[in-house]
């Protein structure tokens, strides 16, 4: 992301000399205003709580987390990361398990980053000129991958499971794709234990059977029909196993 970074009094100069020719660039102006006043709100805010008692509502705050709402929570993480910041830029010690101001700095002066599209793309040249500086900042991002195994489909409460998933806030399209994954691995384990309970003995048996069949799980759409490999088959059946929903090997299989 393109970035600018600059001092709190040097935006506000360059944002007051730009000119608004549509309502978009009103818009994108009037959060970099808003972002340039939320900094420098809580620059005043912490700095002043460290004068006073050396920021201790950081350290009391987090020892109740779990009395706080996520808004509060996150306004306190937000502004942990300020003092980290502060403390890279000199104005800011730990020391004593105390926060302690050791350079005096008008707010003004205060160094901030926005977001350039939200200067409505200046050029290299209009930004040192007002004093800012722009770069391209890259960034890691972590991102955990889940694999559940096919044995998921038989816990022992599905709505438990969905709702400890839903708790860690996954992507949309992932969830979404993970809940048709799994109830369609449960309509399919059904019908397998349906095709041995009819006599199908064998994972061959099973596999070309389970082609040959539609399903009707709802009135309004399409059946489904199970396209599968034995290879697949093989790996529901060792699941429907070690559930307890089936006994057997291969060519004697039975449903509990």
């Amino acid at each position: 992301m393109e970035m600018a970074f600059g001092s709190i009094d040097s935006f506000r100069a360059f944002l007051g000399s730009l000119s608004h020719e549509d309502g978009g660039d009103e818009d994108a102006l009037g959060i970099a205003s808003e972002i340039i006043r939320l900094e420098e709100e809580a620059f005043s805010r912490i700095i002043s709580a460290i004068k006073a008692d050396g920021g201790s509502y950081l350290m009391a705050a987090y020892e109740k987390a779990d009395s706080l709402s996520d808004e509060e929570l996150a306004s306190l993480t937000q502004d942990a990361r300020r003092v980290l910041e502060y403390v890279r830029d000199g104005y800011v010690e730990e020391k004593d398990d105390r926060l302690h101001l050791i350079r005096e700095v008008d707010p003004g002066s205060h160094m901030v980053a926005v977001p350039i599209p939200l200067l409505l793309f200046p050029e290299k040249e209009v930004l040192e000129g007002a004093g800012l500086r722009g770069e391209r900042v890259v960034s890691s991002e972590t991102l955990f991958l889940v694999q559940p195994g096919i044995d998921v489909i038989f816990c022992s409460d599905p709505t438990v499971l969905i709702d400890s998933i839903q708790a860690m806030n996954p992507e949309e399209e992932s969830f979404v794709a993970f809940l048709e994954q799994f109830f369609l691995l449960l309509t399919l384990a059904d019908e397998i234990v349906s095709l041995i309970q009819e006599g199908a003995a064998t994972l061959l048996e099973i596999t070309q059977n389970i082609s040959a069949k539609t399903v009707s799980i709802d009135e309004e759409a399409y059946p489904l029909r199970f396209d599968v490999s034995q290879e697949m088959v093989q790996q529901l059946v060792d699941a429907l196993r070690s559930a307890g929903r089936i006994t057997g090997k291969d060519g004697r299989l039975k449903v509990r």
